[in-house]
């Protein structure tokens, strides 16, 4: 008897785990008590969703999107402030935002946030989703969902042009202090002097003081940087590669608008529209 109902809460739990996207090993004989306590559990939170109102619904009433965008890093999202339009924001995850809310037919509100708070906002509702420059971690994803990846970042180094890699092997080189960059310039260039900086501004003045011999930091973020300086270049090949997602809330209320994320984001991946504007924005 026990056996028997422990199998239909198994077939059960595979049958829910599947429409939620979860991955779940087979099953065979038997399954433990304690398995079975937490697929009842599991069930309980289902029915209990179903009586809210999902965040998808909520976003229609209102007709817009919230979301969380960098106002202050091109070519990912800034401010234009050349145009006779003030202040107006570009770049591409803001193309992104634009796109994504024509795609769901809805309004649209950009509210800029720091790295600090892109993802607390998100997760107390003052947006409906964040596309900051958030990179897909283990520990991020514990509190957030994300959707496909728009774009693979990369960690290079950065020098003057004279300066060769190997050049390199035992210099000076800033980086942000507690950067998870830290361990890929230990790793390729494990005789190198490393040197924290608080900010970018403060690693890349370092460099073209010369107290520093190169910097380390996300491609994306020194776009703009190596353009307004051209004496610097990229050097060598990219010590890291990570992922840039949307950002979205956790929890089965939210289900529908990350499906529908989703789909938009791996249509945008097959049809090339994504890669036509990290070309443009020279990417």
């Amino acid at each position: 008897m026990i056996n028997s109902v422990m199998q239909r809460l198994s077939v059960n739990m595979l049958i829910m785990a599947s429409a939620m996207g979860i991955c779940i090993p087979s099953l065979d004989g038997a399954v433990n008590l304690a398995i079975a306590a937490d697929l009842v559990d599991l069930n309980s939170q289902i029915q209990s969703a179903k009586g809210q109102t999902s965040s998808m619904q909520r976003i229609r009433k209102h007709g817009k999107l919230i979301i969380g965008v960098k106002d202050n890093l091109p070519p990912l999202g800034f401010r234009d402030r050349q145009q006779n339009m003030a202040s107006k924001l570009m770049g591409l995850e803001i193309d992104i935002a634009r796109e994504l809310a024509k795609e769901l037919n809805l309004g649209l509100e950009l509210l800029p946030v720091t790295n600090r708070d892109r993802l607390s906002v998100l997760q107390s509702n003052q947006i409906d989703l964040a596309i900051a420059q958030i990179t897909v971690t283990t520990n991020r994803s514990r509190l957030v969902d994300f959707s496909l990846p728009y774009y693979t970042d990369s960690t290079v180094l950065i020098a003057p042009r004279h300066i060769s890699i190997s050049e390199l092997q035992q210099a000076n080189i800033a980086v942000l202090k507690n950067s998870t960059a830290i361990a890929a310039i230990q790793w390729k260039l494990p005789r190198a002097i490393i040197v924290g900086a608080d900010s970018y501004q403060a690693g890349l003045a370092a460099l073209k003081k010369g107290t520093v011999q190169a910097f380390v930091g996300d491609r994306s973020s020194l776009t703009q940087w190596l353009l307004d300086n051209p004496d610097y270049q990229i050097t060598g090949q990219p010590l890291a590669l990570h992922s840039l997602a949307i950002a979205l809330p956790r929890g089965l209320q939210h289900l529908e608008l990350r499906e529908a994320v989703f789909a938009i984001v791996e249509k945008w991946r097959k049809n090339g529209w994504l890669q036509n504007r990290i070309k443009y924005w020279g990417l």
